[in-house]
């Protein structure tokens, strides 16, 4: 039984090159074709895409999931959330659930093997100084840019891809990186919170470091809060200041924390 296994096992893998060989030299298009003309049955990681345009009232939470591609937030003069998507799957989540906004593109085969240039991009316009209670914005593969955001808790979640901001005030905010990159050029926010597993995390606090009280806990690790820095080595350290908390844990990737003034 276990000799049926691993044949059964090498014939999948072998099937899987195969594909992806046959892709690479232009079996790609032809596959489409047969799928376009319902001459190719079979199902197949092809998933079609499409154009999407949605506006949303009443908006207090915001959940994003960007698996590849880009989702960028913009700022604008209008009074609604606007959601414009480009080129995303057919089943793209994208709903209003009582008050919260969902947005959620399903991962595409092809971004893992390349074999086109058409980039999923998605960009949700958000009325100027407009507060969200809750916000959740997670990044798998993908992109996501946000510009200024202003939220009660803020909780960003990167696993390989990449987070960038310019501005976020919130009461408390999460940052946990995985094996991506988070960059805050300025974070306003009472409670902070910074995880990292073999990823890099980089930001920049308002204010002074004798505002903040900050817990640090590292591994092998690099950690750098104001005027501390770790060694390098297994770490443990607290320092008492100001009335706004930060903690940062790491494991071999880097935390570094600056401060505005």
């Amino acid at each position: 039984m276990k000799k049926i296994g691993y044949v059964a096992l090498g014939s999948l893998l072998l099937a899987i090159v195969l594909f992806i060989s046959g892709t690479m030299i232009g079996g790609f298009s032809e596959l489409e074709t047969l799928y376009d003309k319902g001459d190719f049955t079979i199902s197949l990681p092809i998933t079609k895409t499409m154009d999407v345009t949605k506006e949303f009232t009443d908006i207090k939470n915001l959940e994003i999931q960007a698996e590849a591609g880009t989702v960028e937030l913009i700022e604008y003069e209008g009074s609604t959330i606007k959601v414009e998507a480009k080129n995303v799957s057919k089943k793209i989540k994208l709903y209003q659930e009582q008050n919260t906004l969902i947005v959620k593109d399903s991962f595409r085969f092809w971004h893992l093997i390349n074999v086109t240039d058409i980039t999923t991009r998605i960009k949700i316009y958000i009325p100027n100084s407009y507060e969200f209670n809750k916000v959740e914005l997670e990044v798998d593969a993908g992109e996501l840019i946000v510009p200024n955001l202003k939220a009660n808790d803020v909780e960003i979640d990167v696993d390989a891809g990449s987070f960038k901001a310019e501005n976020i005030i919130a009461s408390y905010t999460k940052v946990d990186v995985d094996a991506g990159d988070a960059r805050i050029n300025l974070l306003n926010s009472y409670r902070s919170e910074f995880n990292c597993d073999a990823g890099d995390i980089d930001a920049t606090m308002v204010g002074s470091e004798s505002d903040y009280s900050y817990e640090v806990d590292s591994d092998v690790g690099d950690i750098s809060i104001g005027s501390y820095r770790s060694d390098g080595l297994s770490d443990e350290y607290s320092h008492s200041g100001g009335q706004r908390k930060i903690e940062a844990d790491c494991n071999v990737g880097s935390i570094r924390i600056k401060m505005e003034v």
